[in-house]
């Protein structure tokens, strides 16, 4: 189900529930317009023999059912997988507030219990048909497979037979997942990703193209990893400030008790093995962590950061090696020969002087 996307869905989810408030909370029938014709079609359908017996009432609860299917389907698709019975649950309470208003405020309007009932109806239909194509049509290239390819349109994806990846998560072409790496609920991979043995990419995680998370490696949501990042094995991006298992009254703590916070990762950036990156904060691109630091500031672009905390200790190019800097005062790339210079604590590449 990631054909539409989220921003999308949310605009249509919006422009809905607008709709929906206008039809509900008219000061009168919003069919009084078309009276004649609904009763003509009714008569209709009453004159056939198989469809005898409509009568308006029955009429009138199709329509509500009708009228409350995209509510269950937006909403639905919007909610996590696991949640989708939610969407029915916001199609009670929404009809509930609808009704009750037309009962208590607008003399010229009927609120009443069946209403309510078919409307609901109308939601849970709407969410059942997310779940049920979720789980039954949408097969995405990312589901797991057998150890085998996935053929693509010009590449191939490959994902381990012991590989956890969610039927959500949207994986790019040429990317390989190993054994037992679990890819979360609405995470995204790039193009050409290499995803290590055991590693984590938590729900709605983002990742770009050409990213590689070494073994075990923990990318916990809401992490955002620019193109080219590589993340070294063991090492963690967090995501709790002030982590506890359970809340002050000693219940297990719930996705609703604490707030995530992430970290960023720039373009060509490197966390070293068993590093740890403590959330908030942002790694500039190209920049490198030790393997074992503990960062717990923001690291600018280029910079080489070591240490219990994370100290800055010089420059290093696109090319991950040291900076030298030369009798001009400028710094100097061994391998690509490329030029920088440093300015107000940050390090600006030779083209951009």
């Amino acid at each position: 189900m990631s054909a539409v996307p989220r921003r999308t869905a949310v605009a249509l989810f919006a422009s809905y529930l607008a709709a929906l408030a206008l039809v509900g909370f008219w000061p009168t029938p919003v069919e009084r317009p078309l009276a004649g014709v609904l009763r003509g079609f009714l008569l209709f359908l009453q004159e056939q023999p198989v469809t005898a017996g409509i009568r308006s009432g029955h009429v009138e609860a199709v329509a509500n059912v009708v009228l409350f299917v995209p509510l269950g389907l937006l909403a639905a698709y919007l909610l996590p997988t696991r949640r989708w019975w939610l969407a029915a649950v916001a199609g009670l309470l929404g009809s509930g507030v609808i009704e009750a208003v037309q009962f208590l405020v607008l003399d010229q309007r009927q609120g009443g219990v069946r209403d309510v009932a078919t409307n609901t109806l109308g939601a849970l239909l709407g969410a059942l048909a997310v779940r049920w194509v979720r789980r039954r049509i949408v097969k995405p290239p990312t589901a797991p497979v057998t150890g085998k390819t996935i053929p693509g349109r010009n590449d191939m994806i490959t994902i381990a037979a012991t590989a956890d990846v969610a039927e959500t998560a949207s994986i790019g072409d040429a990317s390989r997942i190993w054994h037992l790496a679990q890819i979360r609920e609405d995470a995204v991979l790039g193009s050409n990703c290499n995803i290590g043995r055991g590693a984590y990419v938590g729900p709605a995680v983002r990742l770009g193209n050409n990213c590689k998370l070494q073994n075990y490696a923990l990318v916990y949501e809401p992490a955002r990893l620019a193109d080219g990042v590589f993340i070294g094995p063991a090492a963690v991006l967090t995501n709790d400030l002030h982590p506890r298992a359970i809340t002050p009254d000693g219940t297990l703590k719930g996705s609703e008790d604490w707030v995530a916070v992430g970290v960023t990762v720039g373009r060509g950036a490197s966390v070293g093995a068993r590093a740890v990156c403590i959330a908030p904060l942002t790694i500039g691109e190209w920049a490198t962590v030790a393997a074992g630091a503990v960062v717990t500031r923001d690291v600018p672009a280029y910079a080489v950061v070591a240490g219990v905390p994370a100290r800055q200790m010089g420059w290093v190019g696109e090319a991950g090696h040291p900076l030298k800097r030369d009798n001009g005062g400028s710094w100097l790339c061994p391998v690509t020969g490329r030029r920088y210079r440093e300015t107000g604590g940050q390090l600006i590449p030779a083209e951009s002087y």
